[in-house]
């Protein structure tokens, strides 16, 4: 039985209008076993019922978190840039995470959840990787800076949760870059056989609130997927079918779809993570969140739901 929201643990999220912290704040005021404080610089208008409070505020601006920290069990940060520009993603990953940090430690505030991503371990390919194996070796400008952010947190004794690939409504990168990469390469690189951990956005919510109403793992990181990692033959077979496109044909090392690939401004490592083996055990956070594991062929449905919001093809 869920706990009353009088004596529920005040769980403050940042980044709660965004692509995932939205959906964690959502889980949370939805599960009535939290109060939860919504904190984003563009609140959400949806999240306002009883068992939230809309707030916003700056992770860039140091002191602005303190008013909103005052008797917080649980921050959960999901505050990240994801684009290219090394300014930006070192003011917000980097700046920003260790004014969370900070901030957290003058409010006595000792649990501190980072949504992070599977992108800091860098090119594959990767098969079954555990947590307590991961390596750092990031390929771009924001993982860099979301590793560095994650070492902050692990530091401090906050628990990291690393998702590889995401989909659901709003996506602005995954399923518009699928569709883009088929749509320059005329085809599909490779031959389909490569296995990736994917998850929805909406399961991956209810995980990540799963783990903040359950007891603390300090210093401990999660690889947040569906435990069985999913065929690229499949995912494209599913993106065709939602999208009314046809099914691309495998094209294996052709180096004119990789030299349309470079032109059109995907990164080797871009194509790498699409491409190869990248898949992650996941089990422990299921388990810890209390949620029965779920699939990707059970989640079909919504997979298609989403992508028909999803923007136009091509897209980037």
């Amino acid at each position: 039985m869920p706990t009353s929201v009088e004596h529920a643990p005040r769980i403050l999220v940042l980044g709660s209008s965004g692509f995932i912290g939205s959906r964690v704040a959502a889980s949370l005021a939805g599960s009535g076993g939290a109060h939860v404080v919504a904190l984003s610089r563009k609140p959400r208008i949806g999240l306002r019922n009883h068992n939230a409070t809309i707030v916003s505020a700056d992770i860039s601006v140091p002191g602005s978190l303190i008013p909103v920290l005052a008797s917080t069990d649980v921050v959960v940060h999901a505050a990240s840039y994801v684009g290219s520009d090394p300014r930006l993603a070192h003011e917000i990953n980097e700046l920003g995470t260790s004014n969370v940090i900070e901030q957290c430690r003058q409010a006595g505030v000792h649990r501190l959840i980072y949504v992070s991503t599977c992108s800091v371990y860098g090119t594959g390919p990767h098969r079954g990787l555990l947590e307590t194996e991961a390596r750092y070796h990031p390929a771009s400008v924001a993982s860099s800076s979301r590793a560095i952010a994650e070492q902050m947190v692990l530091a401090y004794g906050g628990e990291v949760v690393r998702p590889n690939l995401v989909f659901g409504a709003e996506d602005r990168w995954f399923v518009p870059g699928l569709l883009k990469v088929m749509n320059v390469a005329g085809g599909w690189p490779g031959d389909g056989s490569a296995l990736l951990s994917l998850i929805g956005v909406e399961a991956l919510g209810r995980l990540i609130s799963g783990l903040a109403l359950a007891p603390r793992q300090s210093g401990q990181a999660f690889h947040a997927a569906y435990p069985e990692p999913v065929p690229v033959s499949l995912l494209l077979r599913s993106v065709a079918s939602a999208f009314g496109v046809e099914y691309p044909r495998f094209l294996g090392n052709d180096e004119r779809a990789g030299a349309a690939l470079r032109a059109a401004g995907f990164t080797g490592h871009q194509v790498d993570l699409v491409t190869t083996d990248h898949w992650y055990s996941s089990e422990r956070l299921w388990r810890i969140s209390g949620y029965k594991p779920e699939t990707f062929r059970g989640a079909l449905a919504e997979f298609s739901a989403s992508c028909l919001v999803s923007p136009a093809p091509g897209a980037s």
